[in-house]
């Protein structure tokens, strides 16, 4: 009988060590949990994904995967807390995307996971920063006044509570001053993108042709106009072409005529230094030739002999 006992006794040993591996494998499952990004602003969307580990197949946990946390959209709840759903694909993987209310206070949330029942046994850490406040809608042009030809740039914000919308992504410029390359309803129109606060900024130039005056500029999107507009002056583009100007016949002066003589008082003329110094001299030594010859004459002629 012992042999027996013996064979049984290793039977049941097997069969109890098979049981409890099988029974280990699926306690222990490689479950994951994971969001990305972990810090974001209230009113941006994160990414949740892992794995709810080897789930037996027909089991809640291998199709479906309730994710939990405050810092959720409360549309759905369990237990009080805002949860989302996740399929599970084969394989026990899952993701969903989900967007954190603008309302969600700033803190640091836990993400965790329920399926078939239970608890994943795994959690991740979502960090949320305040929303960013969106400016109130609002439109403007620099420079206000241009010439035909030249560039402006329209600016502004389509205005708070249009995450979601069309206006979270783009906005339609009209105005009758701007290029008919791209319109709307029969209206110029430049596109513009808007930016994660709302904000926008496009730049275009004015057609050369633009007649001057004054034109409206106003924004739409979402179905809708923003509400605000702005005002542009567009002077009219310069006509003037440069050219090289045609070179004018030489003009043929008129015969000078002697300006009308100005009657001016009489002025004594400046003697020279011949006038001054060497006429008088001359004049003196011919007269003290003419003095000395008439004395010797006038001797010879008293004493004729005394030659």
């Amino acid at each position: 009988m012992r042999p027996v006992r013996t064979i049984a006794a290793l039977l049941l040993a097997a069969t109890v060590g098979t049981l409890a591996s099988a029974t280990s494998a699926w306690a222990a499952p490689a479950a994951t949990l994971q969001v990305s990004p972990g810090s974001v602003a209230a009113g941006d969307t994160v990414v949740v994904s892992g794995s709810v580990g080897p789930a037996p197949e027909g089991s809640a946990c291998a199709t479906s995967v309730l994710l939990l946390s405050r810092a959720f959209v409360d549309t759905h709840v369990f237990a009080g807390v805002p949860a989302v759903t996740a399929a599970v694909k084969p394989g026990g993987a899952f993701r969903t995307t989900t967007k954190i209310p603008s309302s969600t206070p700033a803190g640091t949330y836990n993400v965790s996971g329920r399926c078939g029942g239970g608890n994943l046994g795994v959690s991740a850490t979502l960090t949320v920063r305040a929303a960013t406040t969106t400016p109130a809608a609002a439109l403007r042009v620099s420079p206000r006044s241009v010439t035909a030809g030249d560039t402006v740039t329209v600016s502004g914000s389509v205005g708070p509570g249009q995450a979601g919308s069309a206006c979270a992504s783009s906005i339609e410029l009209l105005s009758r001053a701007f290029d008919a390359t791209h319109e709307f309803a029969g209206v110029p129109a430049v596109t513009a993108a808007a930016r994660r606060d709302g904000t926008f900024a496009a730049t275009t130039r004015i057609p050369r042709s633009r007649p001057a005056g004054s034109y409206d500029i106003s924004g739409r999107c979402g179905g809708g106009n923003i509400g605000v507009s702005a005002t542009l002056e567009v002077r009219a583009a310069s006509t003037a072409t440069t050219s090289t100007p045609a070179t004018a016949p030489l003009a043929t002066a008129p015969p000078a005529t002697a300006p009308p003589a100005t009657a001016r008082p009489a002025t004594r003329p400046t003697p020279s230094t011949a006038d001054r110094w060497i006429i008088p001299g001359l004049v003196g030594l011919a007269v003290g030739a003419l003095a000395a010859l008439g004395v010797w004459l006038l001797f010879r002629h008293r004493h004729p002999t005394s030659a």
